[in-house]
């Protein structure tokens, strides 16, 4: 028993949205509703020209549009700043190194710490910036 191109596209929309699922992408669930058109081309009685072409074209200007969508959305230097819990948290410096680096003692873990004063000294410091592991501190 032969699939339909109907079939054939709904069976071919469900594995790709099985795949988007277990990889949480939108792209992937774009291109899985590019096969639903598809589907919904053949169940017309379109050529499988047409079925492949309007399938294709729905995914790639959909994935350009939501690709689009996200490079508007890109957080800029303040707003990373402004979104970040750490900021403005103070923590307790015992000892600076000479070059004005410490351990510190912060959410239950040691961190790398930076003094963005001229002068370190211990004391309370609040957190102003936070670049991978290493807390930038200035003195409270």
């Amino acid at each position: 028993m032969a699939l339909s191109d109907t079939s054939l596209w709904l069976i071919l929309a469900g594995l790709l949205l099985i795949a988007e699922l277990t990889t949480g992408t939108f792209y992937i669930l774009l291109i899985s509703l590019g096969a639903a058109l598809g589907s919904l081309v053949a169940y017309l009685g379109q050529p499988l020209e047409i079925q492949i072409g309007s399938a294709a074209v729905f995914a790639v200007l959909s994935c350009l549009m939501l690709q689009r969508a996200r490079k508007g959305s890109v957080n800029t230097e303040q707003d990373r700043l402004h979104n970040n819990l750490d900021i403005g948290n103070s923590v307790q410096v015992e000892q600076w190194s000479p070059n004005g680096h410490a351990q510190v003692q912060y959410r239950g873990a040691r961190w790398s710490a930076q003094c963005l004063d001229e002068q370190p000294a211990p004391g309370e410091h609040v957190i102003v910036d936070l670049q991978g592991s290493t807390l930038k501190l200035k003195l409270k």
